[in-house]
């Protein structure tokens, strides 16, 4: 029965997103809050009290939270696609790691996007949804 809800919940995701204009440039400066991870046909949310963020800064770079430690890197966009490179993190051991190692391979997957305001949706690199992110307000991030 949870795998039909989650597989029911990524469904209304995708339709959703293919019902509204995508936006194909990522706002540079702009703050995003993980919703789920989709892997396997399973959504998966953090874990309660699990900061999961993802901003978009200036010169191509990146900066985020995995719920534990920090990470930072660059991106590369071009219409839809894109991809992240040389993303490393701090390293502290806390008890939600393998949430932690999810997220970080989820960035790493990530072939695409679609955006709708305050909703993004990544995408490996044939399609598959990987993650649904939500805008959040500016926070102050480290390049």
């Amino acid at each position: 029965m949870g795998k039909l809800i989650n597989l029911l919940a990524a469904a209304a995701v995708a339709l959703s997103f293919t019902m509204c204009t995508s936006n194909s440039e990522i706002p540079v400066e702009s703050n995003w809050e993980l919703e789920y991870i989709y892997s396997e046909g399973n959504a998966t949310e953090p874990p309660q009290d699990h900061n999961a963020t993802l901003a978009f800064l200036k010169d191509s770079k990146i900066a985020g939270e995995t719920g534990c430690n920090r990470f930072f890197g660059e991106y590369k966009s071009e219409g839809n696609s894109l991809s992240f490179d040389k993303v490393g993190t701090t390293r502290m051991m806390c008890p939600q790691m393998q949430f932690e190692t999810a997220w970080l391979e989820t960035i790493a997957k990530t072939g695409s996007f679609e955006m709708d305001q305050d909703q993004m949706i990544l995408k490996d690199s044939t399609g598959n949804i990987i993650a649904l992110l939500k805008k959040i307000a500016p926070q102050a991030l480290e390049n």
